[in-house]
This record gives C-alpha cells, structure tokens and sequence, in this order.
C-alpha cells in the first residue's frame, strides 16, 4: 500500500481535505497490517546488529525495515531568483531548527532535510524503524506534524504543503 496525503490551502478543499485526513487516517491503521506490516520475520544484517521487523509491499520484492514521514512544501525564490537570499527558506529551516530536537527525540527516528534550489522544494523526512514508526503512525503524527504543517502554512511564500508516508532504506 502507498498512499500521500496532499493538505491544500483553499477553503473550497478543506471538507475535502478533512474527509481525506480520517479516511487516511482509518487506512493507515487497516493497512498498516497489510502493507507495512511485518511477514511474521524479524531480522539482523551486518548494519542492524538489533533483531527489527521486516515487512514487504506483496510480493514485488520490496521489503523494508524503516518507514518515513516527509513533510515538504515549496518555498520562494529571493530578490536574486535563487534560495540563496529567500525569506521564505530561511524562515523553512528555522522552523526545521525549532522541531529538530523534538524529532530527533522520536524512538529511533533519523531526521534528513532536502532543499533543491532548483525547484524550490524544502522536505524534512522523519525515518525510524518499522515498529516505532507505527506507534507514531497511529497517533496520526500528532501532535509535532500538525504544529509543523500549521507553522510551515503560515510561512509567506510557501505553497504546495504536503506529507506523505514512504519507506526508507539504505541500500
């Protein structure tokens, strides 16, 4: 199972976006069995020395012993057409500074941030193991996903707010 959930900022979408959030919300929990759910095999490789859950997507040779919560948006450009001198950046990582030590907190959680000035993409990915992931997954990320979104919202010159639920391993 792979699912995204877009958050919009037209008040025409926000019923929309709210039937979006439960529904995603009731999937998450049904699917977490299903799709992220461990197939019944604990592990060890050389780089977990840790016995941890590992799960696959069917039967697609997927499998995966992490799972990331992304949170992104896009930012603005400067005065200069570049992230360089962008408030709206600027503003993105210190909210990202604000949030880090409360996420890093998070068990087992890696904490990476992408910035592609290109594009003016801004993400922050939570990573932790399979099994810590689903006790924040089903808490729906709250309350440090919902205070982020919002912060990140209300930062003027960002657009496109969204989170998405991935796995995420090293290869």
């Amino acid at each position: 199972m792979y699912h995204c959930i877009i958050e919009t900022d037209s008040d025409d979408n926000m019923k929309i976006q709210a039937f979006l959030e439960s529904a995603a919300a009731a999937l998450l929990v049904a699917s977490s069995a299903e799709a992220f759910a461990p197939g019944g095999s604990r592990t060890t490789t050389p780089t977990t020395p840790m016995s941890q859950l590992r799960a696959e997507i069917g039967d697609t040779g997927v499998a995966f012993e992490h799972v990331a919560r992304e949170w992104r948006c896009k930012y603005s450009p400067g005065p200069s057409g570049g992230p360089g001198d962008s408030k709206s950046l600027k503003e993105c990582q210190s909210l990202l500074d604000e949030f880090l030590p409360k996420l890093k907190a998070l068990p087992g959680a890696q904490v990476t941030r992408q910035v592609c000035g290109g594009c003016m993409d801004f993400k922050v990915s939570i990573t932790q193991p399979l099994e810590e992931h689903g006790a924040w997954a089903g808490a729906n990320y709250d309350p440090l996903e919902s205070e982020f979104m919002g912060k990140l919202k209300a930062i003027d010159g960002t657009s496109l707010h969204e989170t998405q639920e991935i796995t995420f391993e090293a290869l």
